[in-house]
């Protein structure tokens, strides 16, 4: 249940960006902006502006397309295809539901991004906080390895900071730690892009996630109690970059408020969390591998 999360936070990441702070990113999974919709703010801000005021000043800090008035709800139904376990060599298809909550540029909420607020709000930067569920790893998950340790559900909180250098473009820091579960503190790097073309939205990232001993040993770690009954050897890694990703999504919109979408990514492990029998065993491997699709209706309301 780990990789499904960061399988969600990936394709998240690529659709949206939420926290932009984005079934699906990371790489930032909502529905993305549809480009009409971004066309027809731009369009509305141009026409509002007075013809001497600065570019800069016909803007409200937004990221991937304009932010609602007040509150806007995405939701619909999903499939996604993610690996069975961190570095499953396996696929496990899952019914996951759309659904995506935003209030302006301000709140953002969903089962993919976790729950966040834009504290330092401003057109090219934001910071705030930022929590997510970590569904841990159960002994289903882990049936071919008797022996290993379930990992137990728990939230990650930190922060966040985001820049943005240009409208379609965002690089995001995101620190969190566990309550519990892994008890480990993770660090991701991302780097989100997008493009309107027609009613298409396309859009693509890229992601570095770092990983502290905590962690890794408990994903990726085997103790002589473990290696006895599993038969893989005593691993104890240390902290190292956990994985590096890639993403792409494509969304179009199909009438109306509908939406229909598509995403991708794939994530290499590295470091301590490549070398881990667990991953090099016949059942795993390095290679991860997160493919999905979604159907959405955006409602929106004061």
């Amino acid at each position: 249940m780990s990789n499904l999360i960061a399988a969600l936070h990936m394709a998240t990441a690529a659709i949206a960006a939420p926290s932009d702070t984005a079934i699906a990113s990371d790489v930032a999974i909502i529905t993305a902006q549809p480009a009409a919709d971004l066309a027809a703010a731009d369009e509305g801000d141009q026409a509002s502006a007075p013809a001497a005021s600065p570019p800069a000043t016909t803007f409200r800090p937004i990221a991937f397309g304009p932010y609602p008035a007040g509150w806007q709800i995405d939701v619909g139904p999903g499939v996604l295809a993610v690996p069975r376990f961190p570095g499953s060599d396996g696929l496990r298809i899952l019914p996951i539901p759309q659904l995506d909550i935003r209030y302006k540029n301000q709140f953002f909420a969903s089962v993919q991004s976790g729950i966040g607020y834009n504290v330092l709000n401003t057109r090219k930067w934001r910071a705030g906080p930022i929590l997510r569920p970590e569904f841990g790893r159960t002994q289903r998950d882990i049936a071919v390895f008797p022996g290993l340790n379930r990992i137990t559900f728990a939230p990650e909180i930190g922060g966040f900071l985001t820049y943005q250098p240009s409208l379609f473009t965002s690089v995001q820091l995101e620190v969190r730690r566990a309550a519990g579960g892994h008890n480990g503190l993770l660090a991701d790097l991302t780097l989100r892009r997008i493009k309107l073309i027609g009613k298409w939205t396309l859009g693509y990232g890229g992601r570095v996630r770092f990983a502290n001993a905590t962690y890794l040993r408990a994903y990726h770690g085997v103790t002589p109690a473990q290696s006895v009954t599993s038969g893989l050897a005593v691993y104890r890694p240390d902290a190292s970059v956990n994985d590096v990703a890639v993403s792409a999504f494509a969304s179009r919109r199909i009438g109306g408020n509908w939406s229909i979408n598509a995403f991708g990514s794939y994530a290499r492990l590295v470091g301590d969390a490549a070398d881990s029998p667990i991953s090099r065993s016949p059942f795993g491997s390095r290679n991860q591998i997160t493919l999905g699709t979604s159907i959405s209706y955006r409602f929106r309301f004061n």
